[in-house]
């Protein structure tokens, strides 16, 4: 399962700006905020003289004494909280206020002792930054009902984001317990946020507590609504669950496998709905296809690529290419032609789909027609065995088809000569990957060496544009290579508009 928790990461900094941490209007009338909501924070006048000595600390840009200052705030309103009874909102508002700055003060953390925080009485004794300021904003909401939305945006505050930040942070480094533990203590600060479900969701499921991990992913969907901020998590979190239901389905037998496997084509139909042309559109509808077939669905994966053969022009030629290998595997000959076909219409220079249609040309037994892709095959991809025998599979169908002796010599030399050719590659070259992004792209080829003597090979890749234009080249020696050993070579592209690529032949 592909890790994606650094969109996590990405889809925070985006909203960083949005965040309301303290929401403004509750500083700026004196005795009170908006009309709904009337939290007091200077009565008494012990309070409104802490206030003061609060706004005089966060102000401050001398460590030593914004320290000093947030000292005597808390020693004010922890040693003779009785002073404040009357006034619960105000005082746990400013208390909220002091323990925020508290947490992300250098060598304080979350969980400092008494001491540290200037608190004579049980200096020892661990203070729970988080605890306190859970039930301060609980005291607030419980005295005035109208505050909630107030306090809401109270609960993420800076404190909020750091905790959800080191969740993130520790989840991207795989340190599960940390994640766990900032995860668990941002959600007690605030539980409108998807962030930390994304996060234990992951970690649940890098510990294999499969169920637990489908339970965090299904809040991340439910937290995060239709903001298009989340869209990214809310995906991610989609493409989780439905994985997660397909490996479950692989490993359960009769009715289970079958509710287990819709579940999980439900799961990525959702995603391509959402997202119907996006870069992981091809895994997610082979994904769905692989779902249809343990549940006994087979009748249905024609659903998956139906709209491509309807706006074949709305998609690209990797999504194209996966609904014609789709389309071949459910038996559908002529969908994964027409599939095919129009993936080399996008790209023409697109390998897979050349070497599919090919393929799929002679399945159908229309044998000359596989001599087009076969013949731009290996142009770009010169070395490749298979695409050589693609001309001596055609000349064998016609070679097969034909009752003119003539015409049976002439088909069955040509066999024998593209066989020749197939045979005496000096090195077969597959290709290992190829990933195209908006601003580089990046070409590993397998290079095994086919002749009897080791081999060293200078290759060279030509990246082209959707015209076939050279856009960009890369050269990468390779070897010495024994006979039947393989060894790989990346080649890569920094230029945006990459479509294809060919490499010259290794000789």
């Amino acid at each position: 399962m592909r890790h994606m928790s650094r969109a996590g990461s990405s889809a925070l900094a985006a909203v960083l700006a949005a965040c309301a941490f303290v929401p403004a209007s509750l500083l700026a009338q004196p005795g009170g905020v908006a009309a709904a909501c009337n939290i007091d924070p200077n009565s008494p006048k012990e309070l409104a003289i802490v206030s003061l000595k609060f706004q005089q600390a966060r102000a401050g840009t001398n460590p030593e004494q914004r320290k000093l200052a947030l000292m005597s705030a808390m020693k004010e309103l922890e040693t003779k909280p009785e002073r404040f009874a009357k006034n619960p909102a105000g005082f746990n508002y400013v208390l909220s206020q002091v323990l925020s700055v508290w947490a992300l003060e250098p060598g304080i953390g979350f969980m400092p002792t008494r001491g540290a925080l200037g608190l004579s009485t049980n200096p020892t004794e661990p203070y729970d930054i988080v605890a306190h300021l859970d039930t301060s904003f609980s005291v607030i909401s419980t005295a005035l009902p109208p505050c909630a939305t107030e306090v809401g945006q109270l609960r993420q505050n800076d404190a909020w984001l750091a905790l959800t930040r080191r969740a993130l942070d520790a989840s991207n480094t795989q340190q599960l317990d940390s994640a766990d533990f900032y995860a668990m203590r941002s959600l007690r600060l605030s539980n409108v946020s998807p962030y930390p479900h994304y996060v234990l969701g992951n970690v649940a499921n890098a510990r294999g507590d499969k169920k637990a991990a489908v339970g965090h992913w299904k809040a991340v969907i439910k937290v995060a609504g239709t903001d298009t901020t989340y869209r990214d998590l809310r995906n991610s979190s989609t493409y989780y669950i439905g994985m997660t239901q397909l490996e479950s389905a692989a490993a359960l037998k009769g009715a289970e496998q079958q509710t287990a496997a819709r579940d999980a084509a439900a799961s990525f139909k959702e995603l391509l709905l959402v997202n119907p042309e996006g870069a992981d559109t091809p895994n997610i509808m082979n994904s769905m296809a692989d779902a249809m077939r343990l549940a006994g669905d087979s009748l249905q994966i024609t659903t998956i690529y139906a709209p491509l053969i309807a706006s074949p022009d709305k998609y690209n030629d990797f999504s194209l290419t996966m609904g014609g290998v789709i389309a071949t595997r459910a038996n559908k000959t002529d969908d994964a032609r027409q599939l095919f076909e129009a993936a080399v219409r996008y790209n023409p220079a697109s390998r897979d789909a050349l070497r599919n249609l090919a393929a799929t040309y002679y399945a159908k037994e229309d044998f000359k027609k596989m001599f087009d892709p076969a013949a731009r095959l290996v142009a770009i991809d010169p070395n490749n065995f298979e695409g050589w025998m693609l001309f001596a599979y055609g000349a064998q169908g016609l070679a097969l088809g034909t009752k003119v002796p003539a015409e049976k010599r002439a088909w069955t030399d040509s066999l024998v000569k593209y066989r020749t050719i197939a045979d005496g590659l000096p090195a077969k070259v597959d290709v290992a990957s190829f990933q195209r992004a908006s601003a580089s792209s990046t070409l590993v080829l397998s290079v095994e060496q086919a002749a009897a003597k080791p081999g060293t090979y200078s290759v060279t890749a030509e990246f082209l544009d959707k015209a076939g234009n050279v856009i960009g080249t890369d050269t990468k020696s390779v070897g010495p290579i024994e006979k039947g050993k393989k060894a790989d070579v990346t080649l890569k592209a920094t230029v945006p508009g990459v479509y294809g690529y060919r490499y010259k032949a290794l000789k």
